[in-house]
Protein backbone atom coordinates (compact mmCIF):
# COMPACT_ATOMS: atom_id res chain seq x y z
CA UNK A 1 0.00 0.00 0.00
CA UNK A 2 2.76 2.22 1.10
CA UNK A 3 4.47 1.94 -2.38
CA UNK A 4 1.73 2.50 -4.07
CA UNK A 5 0.67 5.85 -2.89
CA UNK A 6 4.60 6.93 -2.51
CA UNK A 7 4.91 6.05 -6.59
CA UNK A 8 1.57 8.21 -6.89
CA UNK A 9 2.60 10.62 -5.12
CA UNK A 10 5.80 10.91 -7.07
CA UNK A 11 4.01 10.63 -10.26
CA UNK A 12 1.58 13.62 -9.38
CA UNK A 13 4.29 15.90 -7.90
CA UNK A 14 6.81 15.44 -10.35
CA UNK A 15 5.47 17.76 -13.36
CA UNK A 16 4.00 20.05 -10.93
CA UNK A 17 7.32 20.95 -8.87
CA UNK A 18 9.23 20.83 -12.13
CA UNK A 19 6.94 23.49 -13.36
CA UNK A 20 7.45 25.63 -10.23
CA UNK A 21 11.45 24.97 -10.68
CA UNK A 22 11.02 25.87 -14.13
CA UNK A 23 8.94 29.43 -12.77
CA UNK A 24 12.18 30.06 -10.34
CA UNK A 25 14.22 30.50 -13.45
CA UNK A 26 15.87 27.37 -13.81
CA UNK A 27 16.66 25.47 -17.28
CA UNK A 28 14.46 22.66 -18.00
CA UNK A 29 16.80 19.84 -17.71
CA UNK A 30 17.63 21.61 -13.92
CA UNK A 31 13.91 21.94 -13.48
CA UNK A 32 13.35 18.40 -13.92
CA UNK A 33 15.76 17.14 -11.90
CA UNK A 34 14.98 19.50 -8.99
CA UNK A 35 11.42 18.47 -9.57
CA UNK A 36 11.59 15.18 -9.29
CA UNK A 37 13.90 14.87 -6.82
CA UNK A 38 11.66 17.11 -4.67
CA UNK A 39 8.99 14.73 -5.38
CA UNK A 40 10.68 11.72 -4.06
CA UNK A 41 11.51 13.42 -0.57
CA UNK A 42 8.43 14.59 -0.23
CA UNK A 43 6.71 11.43 -1.53
CA UNK A 44 8.45 9.51 1.26
CA UNK A 45 7.77 11.74 3.83
CA UNK A 46 4.08 11.92 3.10
CA UNK A 47 3.53 8.27 1.99
CA UNK A 48 3.59 6.48 5.40
CA UNK A 49 0.69 8.51 6.95
CA UNK A 50 -1.29 8.57 3.86
CA UNK A 51 -1.07 5.08 2.84
CA UNK A 52 -2.14 4.42 6.37
CA UNK A 53 -5.20 6.67 5.88
CA UNK A 54 -6.48 5.62 2.44
CA UNK A 55 -6.30 2.01 4.46
CA UNK A 56 -8.91 2.55 7.09
CA UNK A 57 -11.12 3.11 3.88
CA UNK A 58 -10.29 0.02 1.82
CA UNK A 59 -10.09 -2.43 4.16
CA UNK A 60 -9.24 -5.12 1.65
CA UNK A 61 -12.24 -3.88 -0.76
CA UNK A 62 -10.87 -4.43 -4.16
CA UNK A 63 -13.44 -2.65 -5.91
CA UNK A 64 -12.77 0.11 -4.30
CA UNK A 65 -9.08 0.06 -4.24
CA UNK A 66 -9.31 -0.33 -8.35
CA UNK A 67 -11.68 2.84 -8.40
CA UNK A 68 -9.18 4.88 -6.72
CA UNK A 69 -6.40 3.76 -8.54
CA UNK A 70 -7.94 4.64 -11.45
CA UNK A 71 -9.21 8.16 -10.40
CA UNK A 72 -5.67 8.46 -9.01
CA UNK A 73 -3.91 7.66 -12.83
CA UNK A 74 -6.61 10.43 -14.49
CA UNK A 75 -5.21 13.05 -11.32
CA UNK A 76 -1.85 12.27 -12.38
CA UNK A 77 -2.62 12.21 -16.27
CA UNK A 78 -4.46 15.53 -15.99
CA UNK A 79 -1.65 17.66 -14.01
CA UNK A 80 0.85 16.08 -16.18
CA UNK A 81 -0.95 17.69 -19.25
CA UNK A 82 -1.16 20.89 -17.30
CA UNK A 83 2.06 20.84 -16.00
CA UNK A 84 3.18 21.46 -19.54
CA UNK A 85 0.72 24.05 -20.63
CA UNK A 86 1.73 25.96 -17.43
CA UNK A 87 5.40 25.72 -18.24
CA UNK A 88 4.81 26.79 -21.86
CA UNK A 89 2.10 28.53 -22.94
CA UNK A 90 3.17 28.08 -26.62
CA UNK A 91 1.86 24.42 -26.02
CA UNK A 92 -2.42 24.96 -25.45
CA UNK A 93 -2.64 21.30 -26.79
CA UNK A 94 -1.72 20.58 -23.51
CA UNK A 95 -4.49 22.60 -21.82
CA UNK A 96 -7.16 21.00 -19.85
CA UNK A 97 -9.97 22.39 -22.92
CA UNK A 98 -7.76 23.25 -26.22
CA UNK A 99 -10.73 23.16 -28.28
CA UNK A 100 -12.48 26.10 -26.09
CA UNK A 101 -9.96 29.33 -27.51
CA UNK A 102 -11.50 31.26 -24.15
CA UNK A 103 -10.56 28.85 -21.38
CA UNK A 104 -7.20 28.66 -23.11
CA UNK A 105 -6.62 32.46 -23.45
CA UNK A 106 -7.98 33.25 -19.67
CA UNK A 107 -5.83 33.96 -17.48
CA UNK A 108 -6.90 35.25 -13.62
CA UNK A 109 -3.25 35.09 -12.90
CA UNK A 110 -1.86 37.73 -15.09
CA UNK A 111 -4.60 40.70 -13.62
CA UNK A 112 -2.15 39.70 -9.77
CA UNK A 113 1.17 40.04 -11.93
CA UNK A 114 0.14 43.46 -13.86
CA UNK A 115 -1.47 44.97 -10.78
CA UNK A 116 2.18 44.12 -8.40
CA UNK A 117 3.97 45.94 -11.04
CA UNK A 118 1.71 48.77 -11.49
CA UNK A 119 1.55 48.79 -7.38
CA UNK A 120 5.18 48.99 -7.57
CA UNK A 121 5.71 51.72 -10.39
CA UNK A 122 3.49 53.97 -7.83
CA UNK A 123 0.46 54.01 -10.75
CA UNK A 124 -2.49 56.71 -9.48
CA UNK A 125 -5.11 54.05 -9.96
CA UNK A 126 -4.19 50.42 -10.55
CA UNK A 127 -8.00 49.29 -10.61
CA UNK A 128 -8.36 51.03 -13.57
CA UNK A 129 -9.86 48.66 -16.20
CA UNK A 130 -8.29 50.52 -18.94
CA UNK A 131 -4.60 49.32 -17.70
CA UNK A 132 -5.58 46.13 -18.40
CA UNK A 133 -7.85 44.94 -21.11
CA UNK A 134 -8.51 44.86 -23.85
CA UNK A 135 -4.46 43.70 -23.59
CA UNK A 136 -2.35 40.40 -24.04
CA UNK A 137 0.77 38.97 -22.49
CA UNK A 138 1.49 36.62 -25.41
CA UNK A 139 -1.17 34.50 -26.25
CA UNK A 140 -2.84 34.99 -22.60
CA UNK A 141 -5.69 37.80 -21.92
CA UNK A 142 -5.28 39.95 -19.39
CA UNK A 143 -7.78 40.34 -17.03
CA UNK A 144 -8.96 43.19 -14.86
CA UNK A 145 -7.31 43.68 -11.23
CA UNK A 146 -10.34 43.88 -7.90
CA UNK A 147 -8.55 42.71 -4.93
CA UNK A 148 -7.60 44.59 -1.84
CA UNK A 149 -4.05 46.15 -2.10
CA UNK A 150 -2.72 43.87 0.71
CA UNK A 151 -3.15 41.05 -1.49
CA UNK A 152 -0.57 42.05 -3.68
CA UNK A 153 2.19 41.81 -1.16
CA UNK A 154 2.81 38.30 -2.24
CA UNK A 155 3.02 38.61 -5.92
CA UNK A 156 5.10 41.75 -5.33
CA UNK A 157 7.29 39.12 -3.11
CA UNK A 158 7.19 36.78 -6.28
CA UNK A 159 8.60 39.29 -8.38
CA UNK A 160 11.69 39.45 -6.75
CA UNK A 161 12.34 35.93 -7.57
CA UNK A 162 11.15 37.00 -11.68
CA UNK A 163 9.50 39.74 -13.29
CA UNK A 164 9.10 37.49 -16.34
CA UNK A 165 5.50 36.81 -16.64
CA UNK A 166 5.00 33.18 -17.82
CA UNK A 167 7.76 32.46 -15.55
CA UNK A 168 5.89 33.97 -12.68
CA UNK A 169 2.86 31.94 -14.25
CA UNK A 170 4.65 28.68 -14.05
CA UNK A 171 5.70 29.31 -10.05
CA UNK A 172 2.50 30.40 -9.59
CA UNK A 173 0.50 27.30 -10.62
CA UNK A 174 3.05 25.12 -9.25
CA UNK A 175 2.06 27.09 -5.68
CA UNK A 176 -1.48 26.76 -5.90
CA UNK A 177 -1.45 23.05 -6.98
CA UNK A 178 0.79 22.26 -3.95
CA UNK A 179 -1.37 23.90 -1.54
CA UNK A 180 -4.56 22.77 -2.50
CA UNK A 181 -3.63 19.18 -2.76
CA UNK A 182 -1.87 19.17 0.57
CA UNK A 183 -4.80 20.74 2.24
CA UNK A 184 -6.91 18.38 1.04
CA UNK A 185 -4.64 15.15 1.89
CA UNK A 186 -3.28 16.63 5.28
CA UNK A 187 -6.85 17.51 6.31
CA UNK A 188 -8.05 14.10 5.25
CA UNK A 189 -4.90 12.70 7.62
CA UNK A 190 -5.99 14.96 10.48
CA UNK A 191 -9.58 13.35 10.22
CA UNK A 192 -8.42 10.26 10.32
CA UNK A 193 -10.31 6.99 10.69
CA UNK A 194 -12.61 5.21 7.97
CA UNK A 195 -14.16 8.67 7.22
CA UNK A 196 -10.51 10.39 6.77
CA UNK A 197 -10.08 7.63 4.42
CA UNK A 198 -13.09 8.39 2.21
CA UNK A 199 -12.16 11.63 2.45
CA UNK A 200 -9.18 11.02 0.82
CA UNK A 201 -10.60 9.01 -1.78
CA UNK A 202 -12.69 11.69 -2.53
CA UNK A 203 -10.03 14.53 -2.47
CA UNK A 204 -8.21 12.44 -5.26
CA UNK A 205 -11.31 13.00 -7.39
CA UNK A 206 -11.74 16.49 -6.76
CA UNK A 207 -8.48 16.59 -8.19
CA UNK A 208 -8.89 14.53 -11.09
CA UNK A 209 -11.86 16.85 -12.17
CA UNK A 210 -11.36 19.32 -15.09
CA UNK A 211 -13.13 21.82 -12.47
CA UNK A 212 -9.92 21.57 -10.70
CA UNK A 213 -7.42 21.79 -13.26
CA UNK A 214 -8.67 24.26 -15.24
CA UNK A 215 -9.22 26.70 -11.70
CA UNK A 216 -5.37 25.66 -11.47
CA UNK A 217 -4.91 26.61 -15.25
CA UNK A 218 -6.35 29.92 -14.66
CA UNK A 219 -4.68 31.00 -11.24
CA UNK A 220 -7.42 32.70 -9.48
CA UNK A 221 -6.65 32.06 -5.78
CA UNK A 222 -10.31 31.24 -4.73
CA UNK A 223 -9.25 27.56 -4.44
CA UNK A 224 -5.92 28.48 -2.25
CA UNK A 225 -8.07 30.91 -0.54
CA UNK A 226 -10.92 28.00 0.32
CA UNK A 227 -7.64 25.69 1.24
CA UNK A 228 -5.53 27.91 3.12
CA UNK A 229 -8.87 29.31 5.04
CA UNK A 230 -9.69 25.81 5.99
CA UNK A 231 -6.88 25.01 7.54
CA UNK A 232 -6.51 28.78 9.59
CA UNK A 233 -9.64 27.88 11.12
CA UNK A 234 -8.30 24.42 12.32
CA UNK A 235 -4.99 26.53 13.58
CA UNK A 236 -7.18 29.34 15.64
CA UNK A 237 -9.45 26.24 17.69
CA UNK A 238 -6.31 24.29 18.22
CA UNK A 239 -4.67 27.78 20.09
CA UNK A 240 -2.00 27.99 17.27
CA UNK A 241 -2.86 31.95 17.25
CA UNK A 242 0.44 32.76 15.63
CA UNK A 243 -0.27 30.57 12.53
CA UNK A 244 -3.97 31.28 12.23
CA UNK A 245 -4.28 34.64 12.89
CA UNK A 246 -1.96 36.03 10.05
CA UNK A 247 -3.08 33.25 7.81
CA UNK A 248 -7.05 33.75 8.08
CA UNK A 249 -6.23 37.59 8.08
CA UNK A 250 -4.29 37.19 4.49
CA UNK A 251 -7.08 35.28 3.20
CA UNK A 252 -9.47 37.62 4.42
CA UNK A 253 -8.11 40.59 3.43
CA UNK A 254 -7.22 39.31 -0.20
CA UNK A 255 -10.68 37.44 -1.19
CA UNK A 256 -13.03 38.83 1.32
CA UNK A 257 -15.03 35.98 2.14
CA UNK A 258 -13.19 34.27 4.07
CA UNK A 259 -13.81 36.82 7.01
CA UNK A 260 -16.88 34.70 6.99
CA UNK A 261 -14.64 32.63 9.67
CA UNK A 262 -14.19 35.74 11.69
CA UNK A 263 -17.69 36.32 12.03
CA UNK A 264 -18.36 32.66 12.95
CA UNK A 265 -15.50 32.81 15.49
CA UNK A 266 -17.21 35.73 16.80
CA UNK A 267 -20.05 33.87 17.43
CA UNK A 268 -18.46 30.94 19.17
CA UNK A 269 -16.64 33.99 21.55
CA UNK A 270 -13.24 33.09 20.59
CA UNK A 271 -12.05 36.49 21.65
CA UNK A 272 -8.35 35.59 21.68
CA UNK A 273 -8.89 33.93 18.28
CA UNK A 274 -10.93 36.88 16.68
CA UNK A 275 -7.94 39.03 18.36
CA UNK A 276 -4.95 37.59 17.08
CA UNK A 277 -6.78 37.69 13.52
CA UNK A 278 -7.43 41.54 13.87
CA UNK A 279 -3.70 42.06 15.17
CA UNK A 280 -2.50 40.42 12.00
CA UNK A 281 -4.98 42.46 9.56
CA UNK A 282 -3.12 45.89 11.17
CA UNK A 283 -0.10 44.34 10.53
CA UNK A 284 -0.40 43.09 6.80
CA UNK A 285 -2.69 46.69 6.21
CA UNK A 286 0.58 48.47 7.57
CA UNK A 287 2.90 45.98 5.45
CA UNK A 288 1.15 47.16 2.08
CA UNK A 289 1.26 50.58 3.03
CA UNK A 290 4.65 50.51 3.87
CA UNK A 291 5.86 48.61 -0.04
CA UNK A 292 3.08 49.78 -1.74
CA UNK A 293 2.46 53.44 -0.51
CA UNK A 294 -0.91 54.69 0.46
CA UNK A 295 -1.86 55.27 -3.15
CA UNK A 296 -3.25 51.60 -3.96
CA UNK A 297 -5.66 51.44 -0.46
CA UNK A 298 -6.68 55.39 -1.51
CA UNK A 299 -8.14 53.71 -5.12
CA UNK A 300 -9.39 50.58 -3.92
CA UNK A 301 -11.82 52.59 -1.10
CA UNK A 302 -12.68 55.45 -3.46
CA UNK A 303 -12.98 53.73 -6.61
CA UNK A 304 -12.90 50.37 -6.48
CA UNK A 305 -15.35 49.59 -3.29
CA UNK A 306 -18.36 51.97 -5.32
CA UNK A 307 -17.92 50.25 -8.31
CA UNK A 308 -18.16 46.28 -6.66
CA UNK A 309 -21.29 47.76 -5.02
CA UNK A 310 -22.86 49.44 -7.78
CA UNK A 311 -21.64 46.01 -10.01
CA UNK A 312 -19.45 48.48 -12.75
CA UNK A 313 -16.43 46.53 -11.70
CA UNK A 314 -18.07 43.17 -13.17
CA UNK A 315 -19.36 44.41 -16.45
CA UNK A 316 -19.40 41.02 -17.69
CA UNK A 317 -21.54 39.56 -15.13
CA UNK A 318 -24.70 41.50 -17.23
CA UNK A 319 -23.47 39.91 -20.58
CA UNK A 320 -25.76 36.95 -21.72
CA UNK A 321 -22.90 34.39 -22.95
CA UNK A 322 -20.93 34.89 -19.48
CA UNK A 323 -24.18 34.21 -17.51
CA UNK A 324 -23.96 30.87 -17.20
CA UNK A 325 -20.52 30.78 -15.98
CA UNK A 326 -21.35 32.66 -13.38
CA UNK A 327 -21.67 30.99 -9.68
CA UNK A 328 -23.05 33.61 -7.53
CA UNK A 329 -26.15 34.74 -6.10
CA UNK A 330 -26.29 37.66 -8.78
CA UNK A 331 -25.26 35.48 -11.67
CA UNK A 332 -28.57 33.61 -10.19
CA UNK A 333 -30.31 36.66 -10.60
CA UNK A 334 -29.51 37.81 -13.98
CA UNK A 335 -30.23 33.81 -15.39
CA UNK A 336 -33.85 34.23 -13.68
CA UNK A 337 -34.14 37.69 -16.07
CA UNK A 338 -33.04 35.79 -19.35
CA UNK A 339 -35.22 33.63 -19.05
CA UNK A 340 -38.49 35.95 -18.46
CA UNK A 341 -38.09 37.49 -14.80
CA UNK A 342 -37.96 41.02 -16.51
CA UNK A 343 -38.49 42.35 -13.54
CA UNK A 344 -35.21 41.15 -11.55
CA UNK A 345 -33.39 43.88 -13.06
CA UNK A 346 -29.83 44.54 -11.85
CA UNK A 347 -30.54 47.05 -9.15
CA UNK A 348 -33.08 44.83 -7.87
CA UNK A 349 -30.96 41.67 -8.24
CA UNK A 350 -27.86 43.57 -6.07
CA UNK A 351 -30.18 44.63 -3.62
CA UNK A 352 -31.06 41.06 -3.17
CA UNK A 353 -27.64 40.04 -3.35
CA UNK A 354 -26.95 42.35 -1.16
CA UNK A 355 -29.74 40.41 2.01
CA UNK A 356 -28.41 37.33 0.68
CA UNK A 357 -25.05 38.79 1.95
CA UNK A 358 -26.55 39.70 5.51
CA UNK A 359 -28.46 36.27 6.33
CA UNK A 360 -24.69 34.23 5.17
CA UNK A 361 -23.18 36.86 7.90
CA UNK A 362 -26.01 35.86 10.26
CA UNK A 363 -25.54 32.63 9.64
CA UNK A 364 -22.36 32.32 10.68
CA UNK A 365 -22.94 34.12 14.11
CA UNK A 366 -25.85 31.50 14.56
CA UNK A 367 -23.32 28.41 13.49
CA UNK A 368 -20.72 30.07 15.74
CA UNK A 369 -22.70 30.41 18.81
CA UNK A 370 -24.82 27.12 18.62
CA UNK A 371 -21.76 24.44 17.24
CA UNK A 372 -19.81 22.92 20.19
CA UNK A 373 -17.93 20.54 17.98
CA UNK A 374 -16.05 17.66 19.63
CA UNK A 375 -12.85 17.76 17.52
CA UNK A 376 -11.85 14.27 19.77
CA UNK A 377 -13.60 12.36 16.74
CA UNK A 378 -12.65 11.78 13.49
CA UNK A 379 -16.77 12.58 12.78
CA UNK A 380 -16.36 16.55 15.20
CA UNK A 381 -12.69 17.09 13.10
CA UNK A 382 -14.85 16.50 9.96
CA UNK A 383 -17.78 18.39 10.62
CA UNK A 384 -15.37 21.65 10.77
CA UNK A 385 -14.13 20.99 8.23
CA UNK A 386 -16.88 20.65 6.21
CA UNK A 387 -18.80 23.91 8.19
CA UNK A 388 -15.31 26.17 7.16
CA UNK A 389 -15.78 24.85 3.29
CA UNK A 390 -19.27 25.65 3.61
CA UNK A 391 -19.54 28.59 5.29
CA UNK A 392 -16.74 30.05 2.79
CA UNK A 393 -18.38 28.95 -0.12
CA UNK A 394 -21.88 30.25 0.57
CA UNK A 395 -20.09 33.70 1.48
CA UNK A 396 -17.93 33.65 -2.09
CA UNK A 397 -21.25 33.30 -3.86
CA UNK A 398 -22.16 36.89 -2.34
CA UNK A 399 -19.65 38.58 -5.16
CA UNK A 400 -21.68 39.92 -8.24
CA UNK A 401 -19.27 37.35 -10.40
CA UNK A 402 -17.54 34.01 -9.57
CA UNK A 403 -16.27 31.97 -12.56
CA UNK A 404 -18.01 28.91 -12.54
CA UNK A 405 -15.14 26.49 -12.37
CA UNK A 406 -12.93 27.87 -10.02
CA UNK A 407 -16.11 28.77 -7.84
CA UNK A 408 -16.69 25.49 -7.85
CA UNK A 409 -13.90 23.47 -6.61
CA UNK A 410 -15.53 24.08 -2.97
CA UNK A 411 -18.41 22.73 -3.27
CA UNK A 412 -17.11 19.58 -4.97
CA UNK A 413 -14.60 19.24 -2.46
CA UNK A 414 -17.47 19.66 0.48
CA UNK A 415 -19.55 17.03 -1.30
CA UNK A 416 -16.73 14.67 -0.75
CA UNK A 417 -16.36 14.91 3.09
CA UNK A 418 -20.42 15.00 3.24
CA UNK A 419 -20.26 11.51 1.81
CA UNK A 420 -17.24 10.57 3.85
CA UNK A 421 -19.23 11.42 6.43
CA UNK A 422 -22.15 10.05 6.35
CA UNK A 423 -24.13 7.59 8.81
CA UNK A 424 -25.64 5.24 6.39
CA UNK A 425 -25.54 4.44 2.54
CA UNK A 426 -28.57 6.21 1.44
CA UNK A 427 -27.43 9.66 2.27
CA UNK A 428 -23.99 8.37 1.19
CA UNK A 429 -25.23 7.52 -2.24
CA UNK A 430 -27.36 10.59 -2.32
CA UNK A 431 -24.31 13.04 -1.39
CA UNK A 432 -22.42 10.80 -4.26
CA UNK A 433 -24.82 11.74 -6.71
CA UNK A 434 -24.62 15.39 -5.99
CA UNK A 435 -21.07 14.78 -6.39
CA UNK A 436 -21.32 13.78 -10.26
CA UNK A 437 -24.10 15.58 -11.11
CA UNK A 438 -21.87 18.82 -9.90
CA UNK A 439 -18.28 17.99 -11.17
CA UNK A 440 -19.77 16.69 -14.70
CA UNK A 441 -22.63 19.55 -14.79
CA UNK A 442 -20.06 22.05 -14.49
CA UNK A 443 -18.14 20.50 -16.46
CA UNK A 444 -19.68 20.48 -19.48
CA UNK A 445 -21.66 24.27 -19.28
CA UNK A 446 -20.58 25.99 -21.86
CA UNK A 447 -17.71 28.97 -21.67
CA UNK A 448 -18.41 32.59 -22.81
CA UNK A 449 -17.28 31.30 -26.16
CA UNK A 450 -20.90 30.02 -26.78
CA UNK A 451 -23.93 31.88 -26.63
CA UNK A 452 -26.59 31.12 -23.66
CA UNK A 453 -29.73 28.77 -24.24
CA UNK A 454 -32.29 28.07 -22.21
CA UNK A 455 -31.51 24.56 -21.42
CA UNK A 456 -27.57 25.39 -19.68
CA UNK A 457 -29.29 29.15 -18.39
CA UNK A 458 -31.41 26.47 -16.14
CA UNK A 459 -29.16 23.71 -15.87
CA UNK A 460 -26.49 25.86 -14.20
CA UNK A 461 -29.33 27.61 -12.04
CA UNK A 462 -30.32 24.46 -10.83
CA UNK A 463 -25.87 23.52 -10.27
CA UNK A 464 -25.49 26.62 -8.60
CA UNK A 465 -28.60 25.99 -5.98
CA UNK A 466 -27.80 22.47 -5.15
CA UNK A 467 -24.40 24.06 -4.34
CA UNK A 468 -26.08 26.53 -2.17
CA UNK A 469 -28.06 23.91 -1.15
CA UNK A 470 -25.23 21.79 0.45
CA UNK A 471 -23.22 23.89 1.83
CA UNK A 472 -26.45 25.67 4.01
CA UNK A 473 -27.30 21.61 4.62
CA UNK A 474 -23.65 21.69 6.06
CA UNK A 475 -24.20 24.60 8.51
CA UNK A 476 -27.11 23.98 9.66
CA UNK A 477 -25.95 20.44 10.70
CA UNK A 478 -22.97 21.68 12.86
CA UNK A 479 -25.50 23.39 14.92
CA UNK A 480 -27.54 20.42 15.82
CA UNK A 481 -28.30 17.07 16.69
CA UNK A 482 -24.47 16.25 17.02
CA UNK A 483 -22.60 15.34 20.45
CA UNK A 484 -21.57 18.60 22.14
CA UNK A 485 -18.75 19.73 24.86
CA UNK A 486 -18.02 23.05 26.55
CA UNK A 487 -16.41 25.44 24.63
CA UNK A 488 -13.43 25.26 27.18
CA UNK A 489 -13.25 21.79 26.22
CA UNK A 490 -13.07 22.08 22.48
CA UNK A 491 -9.94 23.66 22.30
CA UNK A 492 -8.30 20.67 24.21
CA UNK A 493 -9.98 17.96 22.19
CA UNK A 494 -7.57 19.05 19.52
CA UNK A 495 -4.58 18.24 20.76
Amino acid sequence: MRLAVFVGAVLWLAPVLTAGAFGLGLSLATAIAVGCACALGIAAWASRILSTTLASALQGDRTLAAVTMVIAAIAIVLIARESVYMADSTQPSYSILPGDPWRVEHSCMSAYFEAARFANAQTENLYDRNLYQPRHIGSLKVDAYHYPPPFLLVPSALRLITTDFFRLRALWFAIQAIVLAATMTGLCAWIGGRMGGIALIGSLFVLSTPTTIFALQMGNFQTTAMALGAIALIFLLSRRLWAGGPILAYVALSKIFPGVLVVYLLGARRWRAVASIMGAVLGLVALSVWFLGTQPMSAFLHHEVPEIVSGQAFPQSERPNVVESNQSFYGLTVRLRLLGASWLDQPTGLAGTSVYGLLIVLLAVYAGWKARIDLSSSAGRALLVQTAIALMTLASFRSPFVGGLYGMVSTLWLLTLLVAGSNDRKSAAGWLLALLVCSVGNGLTPSPTFPPTPFWLTASAAILIMAMGASLWAVVRSTADFPHREADNVTHSTH
